[in-house]
């Protein structure tokens, strides 16, 4: 045992001991395979959350913003913040706390004025995840015109000329009301479309009836079906969706238009971006699921105070989002297995040709040098590991879905090719040797 314990520990750092792994069998390859996916995914983790807070105090224009919001000067434009079961309430001075649009400095100048610095967007929005959006839709030529046409002209085309135009939403900022009006209308078009529909449309309004769904739940049903009835399918538009949700309308208009400085506050989470002093640029989410209920910040606060807890909720609010986050990047780290498993292969490929090009045969195959080189596996996901989370201080974050997978398989063909190195250089200096003890005798 003991002397596995060296050869596993320290055939990184020893020729010799490295050189044992020839001798032994590939479960010493799979068990270094496995602690190199962990620490790889302790690279992706860790690299990704802690220098967060760093890069949030870097970034004076955007704390700016951010203290604009939950702790202005003006004690008029300070904003009381309350957490409730996981969800983010808040009002003005002198309100009542609200679930409405409060601020939008996208569209508003007054807004913009009170609570921008620097061309930083803020939207407070604490309207409902699921509340439905006014959509336009429209289609949009495919012959590179882009000429535009409503929908209700292309229902008009024929089938041929469809194929022209694909379809497409321009979300609006207004929430839809599902009034008595609407709802008629999108009933009769049901009915219009046979049986099924009818049943459909009978079948909700029997449950109205008898109580098992409220109004606005017997609306917004109707409305889904309609809305999947009429359209085609939106899912380059919504996800989780069946039809358009107001909350998707700063992404869709401004987000993934190249907005990138920005903080977008939901009544359960936030989304944000913003530039560090160094220019590393940062995307971030943060829940409110894990704070504690209770006031945040109130117009009794110091100014000072005042400030650090604005800087402390976003803060903590990003770590909120640490279990989803170990646990996507655990998923990713396990997709990935069969492509870091193709870089060992590599790294034992490229030591096996340059020995053979040498004219070294001291490494009788191929699976000799993989479990050599498979020794190497675990401290370079340890190297790749230290580096990642430093040097994720200084670069942008982005770079995290691609620095730790770098950095391993450098560290990996690096190792073994001063290997092969070593190896060569052993294997020529021992006719010298045996041509020294001749002479002696």
């Amino acid at each position: 045992m003991k002397k596995w314990f060296r050869f596993f520990f320290l055939s990184f750092f020893s020729h010799k001991a490295a050189k044992e792994g020839a001798k032994r069998g590939y479960t010493n390859v799979f068990l270094g395979f496995m602690l190199a996916l962990s620490f790889l995914w302790i690279s992706f983790f860790a690299g990704d959350m802690l220098p967060f807070a760093v890069h949030f105090d870097n970034s004076p224009d955007f704390v700016e913003t951010v203290r604009g919001v939950f702790a202005n000067a003006d004690s008029d434009k300070r904003i009381d913040m309350v957490i409730d079961n996981g969800d983010l309430k808040l009002k003005g001075q002198g309100a009542d706390y609200a679930g409405s649009l409060l601020i939008n400095t996208l569209e508003n100048d007054e807004d913009r004025q009170a609570y921008s610095v620097n061309g930083y967007n803020v939207v407070v929005d604490l309207r409902a995840a699921d509340t439905p959006c006014e959509v336009y839709a429209y289609c949009l030529s495919n012959d590179g015109k882009n000429t535009e046409i409503s929908y209700q002209d292309y229902l008009t085309l024929s089938e041929v000329a469809r194929l022209n135009f694909d379809f497409k939403l321009k979300y609006t900022s207004k929430e839809l009301v599902l009034d008595g009006e609407k709802v008629k209308g999108y009933i009769e078009y049901l009915d219009g479309l046979g049986e099924e529909k009818k049943e459909l449309t009978k079948t909700l309004a029997s449950e109205l009836a008898e109580g098992k769904i409220s109004e606005a739940e017997y609306n917004r049903a109707i409305y889904e079906a309609y809305f999947e009835s009429y359209y085609p399918a939106i899912d380059a538009y919504e996800s989780s969706s069946k039809i358009p949700l107001l909350r998707n309308y700063y992404y869709h208009n401004y987000i993934s238009q190249g907005l990138t400085k920005y903080i977008l506050i939901f009544d359960d989470y936030m989304s944000g971006s913003f530039e560090t002093k160094g220019g590393r640029e940062v995307s971030f989410y943060g829940f409110y699921s894990s704070l504690e209920n209770g006031e945040l910040i109130s117009d009794k606060d110091t100014q000072q105070v005042a400030n650090d807890k604005a800087d402390g909720f976003i803060k903590s609010a990003f770590k909120s989002n640490w279990f989803l986050s170990a646990y996507a990047y655990l998923l990713n780290t396990v997709s990935l297995a069969p492509f870091i498993a193709l870089m060992i292969m590599v790294a034992a490929l490229l030591p096996y040709s340059i020995l053979r090009l040498c004219g070294v045969e001291s490494i009788s195959s191929l699976g000799a040098m993989i479990k050599i080189v498979g020794s190497f596996v675990w401290f370079s996901g340890v190297i790749s590991a230290v580096i990642t989370v430093t040097a994720m201080f200084f670069v942008n974050r982005s770079l995290i879905s691609l620095l730790p997978l770098v950095l391993f398989f450098v560290a990996l063909v690096i190792r073994a090719v001063i290997f092969a190195l070593n190896e060569s250089r052993l294997n020529k200096m021992q006719p010298k040797q045996q041509q020294a003890e001749q002479t002696e005798v």
